[in-house]
């Protein structure tokens, strides 16, 4: 509602503005960007122009060839979770700094749209969170991130076919050996698609990749289901 009030009304942007300067989510300067990231902190995120290859058995930051000629599972993630990537994620997950989800979608979209296509998806599908994490953060980042990514790759969002049942302590707060089984049997299933055969090819969407592990126990969960997953994508890898 603001958002379109200060559309309608310019003087009411200057005081929002003047009250609630405008600051960028990576280095906390003045900017007047749209996608609340300065031209300079643009500039020094290290985006990435090749996915990366996951498997099951191990997680190593290997690029694969723009073909995709692999067996490997790919993740198409923009950029490398370091700093100044860093900082805007951690307010984009847990300040409402969503903003960069636009910015972050197009950049990804510009590198990989064409890789993405040729995988055949039918659907671009969030990773959720508990309902009580989500309830207190009061939005999904993945989520956002998802819908954003549907206009940039011309995709349908499901947002509902996969719940978070069990709720565990974050992945991020534990050591790599650990998170496998943090996360082991968190997702379930909501209800099978009302039209199966435009869905079942999914490509799960995260905001940042690390281990890997949640990506593999939320594909587990819709393989079962009879789904296949042929990708995943991110806002950003930490190596």
């Amino acid at each position: 509602m603001l958002t379109a009030l200060m559309g309608r009304f310019p003087l009411l942007r200057g005081l929002v503005d003047f009250v609630y300067p405008p600051l960028c989510a990576g280095c906390g300067m003045y900017t007047e960007e749209a996608g609340g990231i300065c031209g300079n902190c643009i500039k020094a995120i290290d985006w990435w122009d090749k996915p990366i290859a996951m498997t099951d058995l191990d997680f190593r930051p290997e690029a694969l060839d723009s073909d995709l000629q692999t067996d490997s599972f790919p993740l198409f993630a923009a950029a490398s979770y370091a700093d100044p990537m860093q900082q805007i994620i951690v307010k984009y997950k847990f300040r409402g700094a969503v903003s960069a989800a636009p910015l972050v979608a197009e950049k990804l979209a510009v590198r990989f749209s064409e890789q993405i296509r040729k995988l055949s998806p039918a659907v671009l599908l969030p990773i959720p969170l508990h309902p009580s994490r989500e309830y207190l953060r009061g939005y999904n980042q993945a989520q956002i991130f998802a819908d954003e990514l549907a206009g940039a790759l011309d995709l349908p969002v499901d947002k509902d076919l996969l719940v978070r049942l069990r709720k565990r302590r974050p992945q991020s707060r534990l050591r790599k050996s650990k998170r496998a089984a943090n996360i082991r049997g968190v997702f379930a299933l909501v209800e099978e698609p009302v039209d199966p055969d435009r869905c079942r090819r999914v490509i799960l969407v995260d905001d940042v990749v690390t281990s890997g592990q949640t990506i593999f126990e939320a594909r587990r969960t819709l393989i079962q289901g009879g789904f296949e997953v042929v990708g995943a994508i991110a806002m950003a890898h930490r190596l």
